[in-house]
């Protein structure tokens, strides 16, 4: 009988140890506040847990709720590409991927559709000036 207590208190404290960490799993893999500079990428991108943020001089996106749409955390150069819910009439992207280049700076590249995203590595895409094809990038510093 007091076996059967005992393995009751350690498994009641084995789960409110664990209980954080689980917790942390269902948050966002990278989240962040992030600079740019420069005629087109001055702004700040806001990455939070449950929504995403990028105001730049052309450009002004949510704050609104995203999807993980793409991902490749490990490695030399770490990526994430999230999808917007909703956008509003200022925003020109639909998906906002990160790679991570070196020490705090992070590649930053909007998107204007999910099409334009799965298709940016094909010949005809990849540096396209047709408006559906047009990708915005830019250098930012991660604080």
């Amino acid at each position: 009988m007091r076996a059967m207590k005992c393995a009751r208190v350690f498994a009641a404290w084995t789960l409110a140890i664990s209980a954080p960490h689980m917790a942390g799993a269902e948050q966002a893999p990278l989240t962040g506040v992030f600079h740019g500079q420069g005629r087109a990428c001055f702004g700040g991108l806001f990455v939070r847990t449950q929504t995403i943020e990028w105001t730049s001089s052309f450009s002004k996106c949510g704050p609104t709720r995203y999807v993980i749409l793409d991902q490749a955390l490990t490695g030399e150069h770490p990526r994430i590409a999230y999808q917007l819910e909703k956008r509003s009439r200022q925003c020109r992207n639909v998906v906002i991927e990160l790679m991570h280049y070196e020490g705090n700076v992070w590649d930053v590249k909007g998107y204007p559709s999910v099409e334009s995203y799965q298709k940016r590595d094909l010949p005809d895409w990849k540096n396209s000036v047709l408006p559906d094809r047009a990708v915005t990038s830019c250098g930012m510093f991660k604080q």
